[in-house]
């Protein structure tokens, strides 16, 4: 975050609920311009006028007496004797914003940075972090081998806060993270990145290099179990794309599976060996018709768990049939509850049926 970005994030901080913090007398108030006795220089004996200004509307303060100004953080960095980061914080902990609480616009949304550079920085990453435990055990309760494990590069979200910030630190002298999605600034200008109670996926594209990072987590968020690693609404934040992967597809393919979970997709790609599109939060048919255009793809096979399927899947199976049945693509729905029903010996045995398909997208 740079001296702007600062001097923007400034201007929300409510000037009025800091004079209330500092406890500083209020002498009146017309509209958004406040009179108070000025903490620095007192009180004016012979005028008898309170010389310190507050404009709610700015945030800013202004004494006419001994000249001082700037805005509520500065004000209160004053008078408390702290530097303006520690002041910013104490502030932000006390929930000193604007009265509207608009919206704050730090700064432009950063562009996405190229998959190169995204592959890297998520390399390191993942290069500074181990799979606990548990999420191993898991993943092989799941059906995943450990070589499988160790070649997706699963990695535990580390809980402690100095240690997200040292690894953000690190990652930042090597790397410009502008751009890269799940990384943001913190009010001392240093880069960090948020909590999960889960285990990184990295998403991978056709040639291997990671576009993105999905997050699965322990306990399911809004009757969901994944979510992007995004740092979207973050000061110097950068939002992700719902990212497509796709594996063991070649011009030749006739059939392939769909799912809307990446650790699924990974079963089905390493122990089942077959063709897979993976995603997670498309909102349109037209990913799923770029990645099969180009080869002989007839058959395609929608695999949703039940309940941990996202909220939004029947507007994407629905979307899904509509567009690609036109097309001459046999499509076909299989529910599991869990992940390893799909080793079962006759999973894939049945034929596909486009009338019960129509039927239940109806």
């Amino acid at each position: 975050m740079d001296k702007l970005d600062y001097q923007e994030v400034q201007k929300h901080i409510n000037i009025l609920n800091v004079a209330y913090h500092l406890c500083l007398e209020i002498v009146e108030q017309k509209g958004y311009e406040s009179k108070a006795i000025c903490p620095f220089c007192g009180y004016n004996k012979n005028s008898k006028i309170p010389t310190l200004s507050l404009n709610s509307q700015t945030n800013k303060y202004c004494c006419s007496r001994c000249g001082a100004g700037g805005f509520s953080i500065g004000l209160y960095a004053r008078v408390r004797g702290v530097n303006t980061k520690k002041a910013y914080a104490e502030l932000i902990a006390r929930e000193c914003y604007s009265q509207d609480r608009a919206a704050v616009e730090i700064s432009p949304i950063n562009l996405l940075a190229d998959i190169e550079l995204r592959d890297a920085v998520y390399r390191n990453l993942l290069g500074m972090l181990k799979l606990e435990g548990q999420h191993r055990n898991y993943l092989r309760k799941i059906g995943l081998l450990n070589s499988s494990i160790e070649d997706n590069l699963y990695r535990t979200i580390p809980k402690n806060y100095i240690k997200r910030r040292i690894i953000s630190h690190n990652l930042s002298k090597k790397y410009d993270l502008a751009g890269i999605p799940g990384f943001f600034q913190e009010e001392d200008f240093n880069w960090c990145f948020n909590r999960y109670n889960g285990f990184f996926v990295p998403v991978f594209d056709q040639n291997g290099y990671i576009q993105g990072l999905s997050i699965h987590l322990d306990k399911p968020f809004n009757n969901s179990e994944d979510i992007w690693f995004s740092s979207n609404n973050k000061i110097n934040g950068t939002a992700t794309k719902n990212y497509i992967m796709r594996s063991n597809i070649s011009l030749n393919t006739k059939n392939v599976i769909l799912t809307d979970s990446f650790i699924l997709g990974h079963l089905i790609k390493d122990v089942l060996n077959l063709p897979v599109i993976s995603f997670q939060n498309i909102s349109n048919s037209y990913m799923i018709l770029k990645e099969i255009q180009n080869t002989d793809i007839k058959n395609i096979t929608f695999i949703i768990r039940i309940p941990n399927c996202n909220n939004n899947l029947d507007y994407i199976i629905n979307r899904i049939f509509r567009d690609l049945l036109p097309l001459g693509y046999s499509l076909d729905t299989k529910y599991i509850k869990k992940y390893n029903d799909i080793f079962k010996l006759d999973f894939f045995d049945e034929t596909f049926n486009v009338n019960n398909t129509l039927k239940r997208t109806a």
